[in-house]
């Protein structure tokens, strides 16, 4: 809450009352927050139960009666205490992503994520994370509030828990961001000092609410300040609360109430062209222009927009609009659980309760069963008073005289007879050690994820169970991770407000690392046309990042990537050496990996070079580019004359083929020759020697016709 001085000028921006918020409106939410359930003193006692104090009044009067020790055997802490180290060892940091997938974009949200990652170191954003999961756990419900620092010597910005009671919101809202909320309101305990010192324009009306009025004259005074005292008296009459509910005579102290509440009203708004949408400002020779060329369209938008109201008491203070930018309320909750009938919120310890109450009674029961003894004996067994027997048997050198005149003398033991029931006893400690298991059980926690000893042997087994006992905290999880990037979102709005009034502004990136350290120029003015990395015109969010910082983490994750390393060639292992140092936690880690680097000869990435660098990698590179060139073209001569070669070669060997064919036609042709000239002399030496026969047979047949 920002108790700042709230100027004269911040009363009188409202010369119509009408509108502002009204006695009768407190009253009305005054009403509404009596019927809602009551959640909180459950809450109350499930904080109380983790803090160690279990034991009713009556049972705690009536174990003192007894004289037993105030037996309790808080199991609730420590399984509470495991799931919060949980989360402080998996916690990851915010970071800005931008929503436009331009170079520009991104180098903006990079420069405007250094200057957030500052903002959330100075503002305790992580101390605040930490305490509200711890709220979140234990009572179901916790509210951080993320604001400007009033003090203008400290940090800009302030985040941290506020106290559950001190919170009341609208209990018909259903939305876990409380988008839907009407109003939301804190009541804060002050001394009248302080607040006197915050509102020194209603210091008159709080000291006379103080003294309950008395002494001021009712009169009607025409101007001056001394009508506020009209008015502060009228309001102190018209309000019909208790008067106990918001302020103390004796302690001199006072109830600020501030309720934050949601109007509606219509605005002219416009989109452009990469989907933002911004009001329409007709004053604004950009928007007419970009209207009267048609390039974006006007249209009537419902907006909500969050005002506060201050009140001490009945006594109104102010009604401004919110603190808090673009719409959103400056506290924002972090819920456990809710119950499906009614919404009311509860933490994981409220189920560890009914198991944490049946081991102190168990406890309890055990201990006065070892120590109560049972005596069963006759009226004149003893001189003594029951009184005076009980505690002679409580004694271990207790004496106890019988009664010589008694009736019964036989055996002592007739007489007098002191009984315990150590049997019982037993069974009361088997059921002790059924609910210390329940406890765990209940809240879905297991030993392995606390680090005890379970029945797991097995490294594979045990994580397991740790991963099991992750799985039934997912919803409270998911819960707490959407309440941090709310936060985060929230502390991003003021950034970016208070960013957009500087002009020329330089931040330093990657300050811790020295090779990829630069300077990035937000709002950078010209001398004409627009600034240049102008964050009115960055659109980004808020995620968590995907690497965790923890030590721990590192720690495991350095194991694991050496595990990997092991495995890899030895040449392979070389370039992955510097790698793995920047998970180690070791003095001097940049300039070690520098040396690193150097020793194997790795090269830089441009953003991590210097100028000098940079220009000497430049030239490295042209020369690298030269000779390539020098060596493409001694390659492109030798495959010219290489070509060359096998052209002249190609050609010869046409030659060869066309000698070579001619000679065998010719060979073919004199071959074909040779075969006709033999066909020939075939041919004729048939014709012969058919000519022979035919002359012998001519010869012959003369012969024969010669006669005898």
């Amino acid at each position: 809450m920002n108790t700042a001085m709230i100027d004269a000028e911040d009363t009188q921006s409202q010369p119509d009352n009408r509108d502002r918020f009204t006695l009768q409106q407190l009253l009305n939410i005054s009403a509404d927050i009596d019927s809602q359930p009551e959640w909180r003193t459950t809450a109350n006692t499930a904080c109380a139960y983790y803090d160690g104090d279990q034991l009713a009044p009556e049972v705690v009067s009536k174990l003192k009666e007894r004289g037993q020790p105030l037996t309790m055997h808080n199991l609730i802490a420590p399984t509470i205490d495991g799931v919060l180290g949980m989360e402080a060892k998996t916690r990851t940091d915010l970071m800005v992503i931008a929503d436009d997938p331009s170079e520009e974009m991104e180098q903006m949200a990079e420069a405007v994520n250094a200057e957030y990652s500052d903002a959330c170191r100075l503002s305790n954003l992580n101390k605040a994370r930490s305490d509200a999961y711890a709220e979140q756990i234990k009572a179901g419900l916790s509210w951080v509030e993320v604001r400007r620092n009033s003090d203008p010597f400290g940090n800009k910005y302030k985040a941290g828990t506020v106290h559950r009671n001190e919170v009341f919101w609208d209990w018909f809202s259903r939305e876990a961001d409380l988008s839907d909320c009407r109003w939301l309101m804190r009541k804060r305990w002050l001394d009248v000092d302080e607040v006197k010192g915050s509102f020194p324009g209603h210091a008159d009306v709080i000291d006379y609410s103080v003294r309950e009025w008395k002494g001021f004259v009712e009169t009607d005074l025409a101007e001056g300040d001394e009508s506020n005292l009209i008015n502060g008296y009228e309001e102190y009459n018209s309000y019909s609360r208790d008067q106990a509910e918001w302020i103390t005579s004796n302690r001199k102290r006072v109830m600020l109430q501030v309720i934050y509440y949601r109007t509606y009203q219509q605005m002219p708004v416009m989109e452009l062209s990469n989907g933002r949408v911004i009001e329409y400002d007709k004053n604004n020779v950009m928007h007419a222009v970009a209207l009267a060329t048609g390039r974006v369209s006007v249209t009537m938008a419902r907006v909500s927009r969050i005002r506060e109201a201050w009140f001490v008491g009945p006594h109104f203070i102010t009604d401004r609009p919110c603190s808090a930018p673009q719409g959103m309320f400056p506290l924002i909750p972090f819920w456990g659980y809710r119950k499906d009938k009614t919404g009311a919120p509860y933490g994981l310890a409220c189920r560890a309760i009914p198991a944490q109450d049946e081991v102190n009674f168990r406890r309890i029961k055990l201990t006065w069963l070892l120590q109560a003894k049972r005596v069963i004996k006759d009226a004149d067994a003893t001189n003594m008073t029951d009184k005076q027997l009980a505690e002679e048997l409580e004694r271990p050198d207790g004496v106890v005289n019988l009664n010589p005149d008694r009736k019964n003398k036989k055996t002592i033991a007739e007489a007098l007879t002191v009984q315990q029931d150590f049997q019982v006893a037993q069974q009361q400690f088997t059921v002790m050690q059924e609910s210390m298991k329940l406890i765990q059980d209940g809240m879905g926690v297991y030993s392995a994820f606390l680090g005890q000893d379970s029945s797991a042997s097995s490294g594979i087994a045990i994580s397991n169970l740790v991963e099991q006992g992750a799985t039934t905290l997912a919803e409270i999880n998911d819960n707490y991770q959407f309440a941090c990037q709310q936060v985060g979102q929230l502390l991003l709005s003021y950034l970016l407000e208070d960013l957009s009034r500087r002009r020329n502004y330089k931040v330093v990136i990657n300050r811790d690392d020295k090779r990829r350290r630069k300077e990035v120029m937000l709002n950078a003015e010209e001398e004409q046309g627009p600034m240049n990395n102008d964050v009115s015109r960055l659109r980004a969010h808020i995620a968590l990042a995907p690497i965790q910082q923890t030590p721990a983490y590192k720690s495991q994750l350095a194991e694991r990537m050496s595990q990997v390393i092991t495995g890899l060639p030895p040449q392979v292992q070389a370039t992955v050496l510097d790698m793995w140092v920047e998970l180690l936690d070791v003095p001097n880690k940049q300039e070690f990996i520098e040396r690193i680097r150097s020793a194997l000869g790795t090269p830089k990435a441009p953003d991590e070079m210097t100028p000098e660098e940079q220009q000497a990698a430049q030239q490295e590179q042209q020369m690298q580019q030269a000779q390539q060139e020098l060596a493409m073209r001694e390659i492109a001569g030798k495959v010219a004359k290489l070509e060359a070669e096998s052209q002249r070669i190609a050609a010869q060997a046409k030659r060869d083929d066309a000698l070579a064919n001619g000679q065998r036609f010719n060979d073919a042709h004199t071959q074909a020759q040779t075969g006709q000239i033999l066909q020939q002399m075939e041919n004729v030496s048939a014709e012969i020697n058919a000519l022979n026969d035919q002359m012998l047979q001519t010869i012959q047949g003369q012969i024969d016709s010669i006669p005898v």
